[in-house]
């Protein structure tokens, strides 16, 4: 008996999970440019998003608002978190592409992977 009630627990814990993926509750990627840019606006208060360097997986953004403020987004559970930057904004160069320092220790760096063209843009916002 106790078998049986570990299979179907088994059965039931996959059925969850194959719904999760098929639904894509666990996405949370940043999809484009409108999205990122939005999520600035509400992540900020006041903030006026202008264009926008997207990470080429989805998992972080750089939007530079009316005013100037660079906003920085990065997937952070099922949620994105950002917060404000101050220019001149610290990057260098690594392995996987770029990362750019935040200065908050509990946010920490945020990397992108970029092409060639958004690089030099990224380049030009700092």
């Amino acid at each position: 008996m106790n078998l049986m009630l570990l299979f179907a627990s088994l059965a039931a814990i996959l059925a969850v999970a194959g719904l999760v993926w098929l639904l894509q509750l666990g996405e949370n990627r940043i999809g484009d440019a409108e999205d990122a840019a939005r999520i600035a606006e509400e992540q900020v208060a006041g903030f006026e998003a202008g264009p926008v360097l997207m990470s080429s997986d989805g998992e972080a953004a750089l939007v530079e608002g009316s005013d100037g403020r660079v906003v920085i987004l990065k997937r952070h559970g099922a949620h994105c978190a950002g917060r404000v930057l101050h220019k001149p904004l610290r990057a260098h160069r690594c392995n996987a592409g770029w990362k750019v320092e935040t200065g908050d220790p509990r946010f920490g760096h945020v990397s992108f992977a970029l092409s060639k063209q958004d690089a030099d843009k990224l380049l030009t916002m700092m």
